[in-house]
């Protein structure tokens, strides 16, 4: 079986760090060839410091982890440290290392190590975060999107959002940058709220984990606990882990279900901005629309991947 080239561009972020834990578990069908980091969940400092701590807690030592943009295209940036904590990990405290990032420009080290794949091969983008290092990379090195498979995102919702009652936060926080990468002419799978908000553990499950003598089920337990003690989550018994649909997406598609619509981007400043426009007049099943809008998952067989993949490590 022929691995998948992947690069993660990220903001961890809970549930981004299960995202990459994810990755690191799928060694076998996925090739990950380098982390970039947005500001977006926290500042670029702390959600940068977090993917160093992560890879190196994972084992991935040898990915490199590149700083890309410290705020929106144009917008100010507003972190959400009420959802994820002062670090972005919640309750978890992973060690103290001394791995630094392998570049202070991250659009250009994404540019070089796309373009100096082997062959004819391409990589597939996984952005969980606002997408301003991908509508950078774009517009900056075109060239780069012949080397693109596909995008596979987390972001936005054909209904509702999650930051205001129209958006979902990462498109919310640079629509601009949404746009840009909408339009960019690469096939998308988008992995929004229409799916994420029915893909996550039960409190069981968290507590199971967060009690493990395993130091990443711990961990994690431990990270997803947070969002359990939340005001946001206090009547609801499933925690959702948006980020890691892309990773699971990718190694298990089985899993999920979706359908091909134009989408476009509210740019402007009002109640709608962020907002995915979904067109979804009569598109079911036209497989000739740029981005396949996921809207249907196995929950049980989604938990129980994600669990085993924990027990990886």
């Amino acid at each position: 079986m022929n691995k998948l080239n992947i690069w993660m561009d990220c903001d961890p972020g809970i549930d981004d760090a299960v995202a990459i834990a994810m990755a690191a578990a799928s060694r076998d069908q996925l090739s990950l060839w380098g982390i970039s980091t947005v500001a977006g969940n926290q500042t670029s400092d702390r959600v940068t410091n977090n993917a160093l701590q992560l890879t190196a807690f994972l084992g991935l030592d040898n990915i490199p982890v590149v700083r890309g943009a410290t705020e929106p295209l144009i917008r100010k940036l507003e972190v959400a440290d009420d959802i994820h904590g002062e670090t972005g990990l919640g309750h978890c405290r992973l060690p103290s290392i001394s791995k630094q990032p392998d570049s202070e420009n991250g659009i250009l080290f994404m540019r070089d190590c796309i373009m100096h794949l082997p062959g004819q091969e391409k990589m597939v983008l996984v952005p969980t975060a606002p997408l301003t290092n991908i509508a950078l990379l774009f517009k900056v090195f075109p060239e780069v999107k012949e080397r693109i498979d596909q995008i596979v995102l987390m972001g936005g919702s054909s209904a509702g959002g999650n930051v205001t009652p129209s958006a979902e936060f990462n498109i919310w926080t640079d629509p601009e940058a949404a746009e840009i990468v909408f339009h960019a002419g690469v096939p998308i799978v988008m992995c929004g709220l229409d799916v994420t908000n029915h893909c996550g553990l039960d409190r069981n499950q968290v507590e199971e984990l967060r009690c493990s003598s395993n130091p990443v089920k711990h961990a994690y337990g431990e990270m997803l606990q947070f969002y359990f003690d939340s005001t946001e989550y206090q009547s609801k018994d499933l925690v959702c882990i948006h980020d890691a649909v892309t990773i699971l997406y990718l190694t298990n598609p089985e899993l999920f279900q979706g359908i091909y619509v134009p989408v476009d981007v509210d740019c402007t400043s009002g109640i709608n901005r962020g907002m995915t426009v979904c067109d979804k007049r009569g598109y079911e099943g036209s497989e000739d629309q740029s981005v396949l809008l996921l809207n249907q998952v196995d929950l049980e067989a989604f938990q129980h991947v994600l669990l085993e993949k924990l027990s990886y490590f």
